[in-house]
């Protein structure tokens, strides 16, 4: 486990065996099902899915690339889905998050390329958070998370 502070947020970087540590919030991604019900449209955004006065951690549901592709356009969408992540548990005023990576698990397919946009996305947004103070990853590989988190900032 790898721990920093980016802004105001303490981040931890989990290996996937790890078991999920949700104390406030975590962040699911949307099963192919869901996807083809909602629509394409739906790729590359996040939202809020918990209702008000829930008892239990809130959740986020996102739509990955559903390609393996690594091209522009999926680079995108994985660049996206992580930044609106951010976006909503601000919005939300979460304080805690936890979010599985790219490649993390067999729910969140994706490689190096997707990581790596996945991480400076996540920097970036992270750089306005005023209310998330703990954010949980988990990834496949945490050095090469932590080293790209070191080149980001």
């Amino acid at each position: 486990m790898k721990s920093f502070q980016l802004n105001k947020t303490d981040i931890t970087i989990n290996e996937t065996d790890t078991h999920f540590s949700i104390e406030n919030a975590y962040v699911k991604p949307a099963t192919r099902e869901h996807i083809n019900a909602l629509g394409s449209g739906v790729i590359g955004e996040a939202w809020m899915i918990s209702q008000p006065f829930q008892e239990g951690p809130s959740m986020i549901k996102f739509a990955p690339p559903q390609s393996s592709d690594v091209n522009t356009k999926t680079l995108a969408l994985w660049a996206k889905c992580y930044r609106k992540i951010i976006i909503v548990s601000e919005r939300e005023e979460l304080t805690t998050l936890s979010i599985p990576l790219p490649g993390a698990n067999s729910h969140v397919q994706g490689g190096e390329e997707a990581v790596r946009e996945a991480v400076f996305a996540l920097s970036d947004q992270l750089q306005h958070a005023k209310h998330l103070q703990h954010l949980h990853l988990y990834a496949s590989d945490e050095e090469s998370v932590w080293a790209l988190f070191n080149s980001a900032s």
